[in-house]
């Protein structure tokens, strides 16, 4: 038997134990060392290809938990781990603007919301707090997957087509018929048609294409409607590879939004623009009663108006204004109560104009867009606290508050009607009231849509595109 070397022995479990020794020490410091970034990967339950990247920092002063997907497509993941350092590095940065010893947290995770051979579509959802101060929001990112390129809006729709007019039409009635709470009166102004912007946030699914908008008044990212729409609306529009099934259908499971737009709005379906229409519009209310006998012979004919209220009379008779909207009648500025604009104060004009919106908001639940400034006196300091009002003059005047005669303003606006053009009368006088409900009749009889100052602009423009040339 050969005789045993203690020496070797002795230096074998030597080496053994501090080898030992230093991997527990390598451990603890893992384990212990609080300020240090830990990196740790596992795999996605939903999607097989995919991996987990998870960075912690388990410090309660400064600590942060962010997670990410590894898909193992080269260009995307840069761009995905580029995202998530960065909003690493933007925490500690506000967390050492504050001193680093207030208790503050990051906790970013994803979900993957759609997967296809074409696309897909991550949402890192966000909540961050810093010194006592809490946020939180979402953020949605779709990519190309053969191109590894980050999408737009405008990279999966042909650009000489109408798309934004189509999805801003489809946002309008779903946000407007919506009960949920919080939503943005801008993004229900049917006038207003939404930009590429808007839609920054989407999935395409294997027969819809889903839009996350954004909804609240302050650009909270953490409230957002959910549309998905059907691909049929956009068949002459979207690019082929999105328009696919096959390419676009999710790898594990496609998901079926509760709710698909199937058919475009209807836009002023009774209005034909290759017939007469014309634009009654009525200033200086409401009134509770003369206005009202107004709005019955507008609803009688199935015809429209346009009143351009006061904000000193809005708010006492609220209801009048309630009745305007439900019957499809437009709301306009006039002002608080009367002044030549021109002649005030910047401040004072500012307080004429903000003061009437708030009110008619609050009436109606949405401002106005469009502005009469009485007595049609404008200058430079009006135009500068108009924002985004659009200026309604007129083209026939039957001077109604002077001639208090029901005969002779039926006369005057019957012998200066004609296609196209913007009547303007005061719904404060009965004697005028009287003379609409005549009007309405007459014009009605004679072959005239009535419409509002909205509805006029937008036959304008159907007829330009259509090529409608009407004669008189």
């Amino acid at each position: 038997m050969r005789k045993l070397n203690y020496k070797k022995v002795f230096i074998f479990l030597f080496c053994l134990t501090a080898a030992v020794g230093a991997m527990g020490l390598a451990i603890k410091s893992l384990a212990f060392d609080k300020k240090k970034t830990v990196s740790a990967y596992s795999n996605d339950q939903n999607y097989p290809e995919a991996d987990i990247q998870t960075f912690v920092k388990d410090d309660t002063k400064g600590g942060y938990s962010v997670s990410r997907p590894v898909l193992h497509i080269e260009n995307i993941d840069k761009q995905l781990e580029a995202y998530i350092k960065k909003e690493i590095k933007d925490y500690e940065k506000k967390w050492k603007a504050i001193g680093g010893k207030a208790s503050s947290e990051l906790n970013l995770t994803y979900t993957i919301l759609h997967f296809s051979k074409q696309t897909i579509t991550i949402s890192f959802d966000k909540y961050e707090q810093v010194g006592g101060k809490k946020q939180s929001g979402s953020r949605i990112f779709t990519y190309d997957i053969p191109s590894q390129k980050k999408l737009s809006i405008e990279d999966i729709f042909a650009t000489d087509t109408d798309y934004l007019s189509v999805l801003s039409d489809i946002v309008y009635e779903e946000l407007a018929e919506s009960k949920e709470e919080g939503i943005s009166k801008s993004l229900i102004k049917k006038k207003n048609q939404l930009k590429a912007a808007n839609f920054d946030s989407f999935s395409v699914l294997k027969n819809t294409l889903v839009f996350y908008v954004k909804t609240d008044e302050d650009g909270d990212s953490s409230k957002t409607h959910t549309i998905a729409i059907n691909k049929e609306l956009f068949k002459n529009s979207l690019l082929d590879s999105y328009q696919s099934k096959d390419l676009n259908q999710d790898r594990v499971k496609e998901w079926q939004p509760k709710h698909v737009v199937a058919k475009l709005p209807v836009k002023n379906e009774w209005i034909d623009p290759s017939q007469k229409v014309i634009a009654l519009t009525f200033d200086d209310g409401p009134h509770p009663s003369h206005t009202m006998s107004i709005l019955e012979a507008l609803n009688k004919y199935d015809a429209h108006a346009t009143f351009f209220v006061l904000g000193s009379r809005v708010q006492h008779y609220p209801e009048v204004l309630q009745k305007m909207t439900e019957q499809g009648n437009e709301i306009g500025n006039h002002s608080w109560d009367h002044p030549q604009l021109t002649r005030l104060s910047k401040k004072k004009i500012k307080s004429q104009i903000e003061q009437t919106q708030d009110a008619i908001e609050k009436a109606t639940g949405t401002e106005p867009d469009l502005i009469r400034p009485p007595y049609g006196a404008i200058n430079d300091n009006v135009r500068e606290y108009m924002e985004d009002l659009e200026v309604t003059l007129w083209d026939v005047d039957p001077e109604d508050w002077k001639n208090r005669s029901k005969k002779k303003i039926v006369g005057k606006v019957m012998s200066k009607a004609k296609d196209g053009k913007v009547i303007l009368m005061h719904d404060i006088y009965q004697t005028s009231a009287q003379a609409a409900v005549e009007i309405i009749k007459q014009l009605h009889d004679k072959g005239y849509q009535l419409v509002t100052i909205s509805e006029l602009e937008q036959v304008k423009k159907d007829r330009e595109l259509y090529g409608i040339d009407l004669q008189e």
